[in-house]
């Protein structure tokens, strides 16, 4: 398991300058000392004996200030790379006017005659970064289910073309990636919702593990929301979607989601918005947000589109990402041998969401076998595993998320609501009309 903040560099170009500056002040400090000891060396003269001695134990301390200069330069030069990719990805993925624009041109022309080859090294560790994404399913397509195919004198479409160039050919299409402040196109039918629970006295999540075994797999319920009122009156809500259910009359099907994959309103996006107002939400309201596959995606462009106050964001195995506002916090998990995530092809090569927010990453299924054909990754029971190593790696980062999330431990009251939407039958749809499909 992997556990980072995302994007293609993890390191803070600010911190690495700090560290730098204590490392510059380290090498004064030892450059001092090495002269002092040069001084009483000389100052003895011949009336002490291993007077060679001294001499050695400067040049050692010499050699320390040297290196620690070194390493200082080192990490400058670091620093000034990471800097020029993130520029560089803010470049390529924000819209920016023209006054920005010459802002990051400007700054990337001081970095780079600042660090002569951190521009070179910058685009190198954007190349690396996006070549590894899709390695491990790569290798494992390559292996039992190739070879299994290959018995029966078949070949997978995507053996055939290389996983690296589709994920390319995403990234360039910027697809799977959701801007804040973006909103769903269209208008979609209004879906039958289909309440079970109602209200029922539940208990707050405790852990990230909670919320992932809160998110429905779709056998009582697609969508579940919780109320949590507080004892000062307040509420906040959370919204568990479950992931796609195949076809029939359910709106979490695969209509939906090639809809919100392409950036417009579902069925199942307006199930997703009918259940918080069933349950009282309104616009303004704090939300956790947590979905599995199309559920995450849904999740996502709630943070996304600003109606509530997403305060925390948990996607598992989502085809998409959101470039979250910093209050946020993001958890992001994704399996390197589950297909779904490499939808992601205009991944940011930068973190996304608050400076507490994660990326995950893990490898359910390392062995090649042919039982690769059902992607065992992209199961929601799988990812709840990977939410509860996570939790007990001992990862610093997992006691900020638990602080987030004991918050609504402080509830007096907490109501659950269940949901099964599914489709507006045929004669309805063509009443209402309007429906951009």
């Amino acid at each position: 398991m992997d556990v980072g903040s995302g994007g293609a560099v993890a390191v803070d170009p600010d911190e690495l300058r700090r560290l730098a500056a204590a490392a510059d002040g380290d090498a004064a400090r030892l450059e001092g000392l090495a002269g002092d000891i040069r001084r009483v060396a000389h100052e003895l003269g011949d009336a002490v004996v291993g007077l060679d001695g001294m001499y050695a134990c400067a040049v050692l301390v010499a050699a320390h200030a040297s290196g620690a200069a070194d390493l200082a330069r080192a990490m400058r030069f670091a620093a000034d790379a990471y800097e020029l990719v993130e520029l560089r990805a803010r470049a390529l993925m924000d819209e920016q006017d023209d006054a920005l624009a010459e802002m990051l041109r400007l700054r990337s022309r001081q970095l780079e005659e600042r660090s002569p080859g951190a521009g070179g090294e910058a685009e190198r560790l954007l190349a690396e970064w996006r070549a590894a994404h899709g390695d491990e399913f790569a290798r494992q397509l390559q292996g039992g289910p190739g070879r299994l195919l290959a018995m029966f004198g078949l070949s997978s479409p995507l053996m055939l073309a290389p996983v690296p160039f589709l994920v390319e050919g995403l990234r360039r299409a910027g697809t799977g990636r959701i801007r804040d402040g973006a909103h769903l196109r269209g208008r979609a039918h209004r879906p039958e919702l289909h309440p079970g629970a109602r209200g029922r006295p539940g208990r707050a999540p405790g852990s990230l593990s909670d919320l992932g075994d809160r998110v429905p797999d779709g056998a009582d319920a697609t969508i579940r929301v919780e109320r949590y009122t507080m004892a000062d009156g307040r509420r906040e809500f959370a919204v568990y979607v479950a992931g796609t259910q195949g076809g029939g009359t359910t709106v979490l099907d695969w209509e939906s989601n090639l809809r919100l994959y392409s950036g417009r309103r579902s069925q199942a996006s307006e199930a997703v918005e009918l259940a918080l107002r069933e349950a009282g939400a309104t616009p303004g309201d704090v939300l956790h947000a947590v979905g599995f596959s199309q559920g995450g995606m849904i999740a996502g462009w709630l943070a996304a589109e600003g109606r509530y106050d997403v305060r925390t964001l948990v996607t598992l195995g989502a085809p998409a990402e959101v470039e979250a506002r910093p209050r946020t916090l993001v958890v992001t998990v994704r399996h390197d041998d589950d297909p779904v995530p490499l939808l992601v092809g205009g991944a940011a090569p930068h973190s996304l969401g608050s400076d507490e927010s994660v990326l995950v990453q893990g490898t359910v299924h390392p062995m090649s076998t042919p039982r690769d054909l059902v992607i065992p990754a992209h199961r929601l029971p799988a990812y709840r595993e990977t939410l509860r190593a996570f939790e007990g790696s001992g990862d610093p980062r997992v006691a900020g998320i638990r602080e987030r999330i004991a918050v609504l431990q402080d509830a007096s009251a907490v109501e659950v609501f269940d949901f099964r939407p599914e489709k507006a039958p045929e004669r309805a749809q063509r009443r209402g009309g309007g429906g951009a499909f």
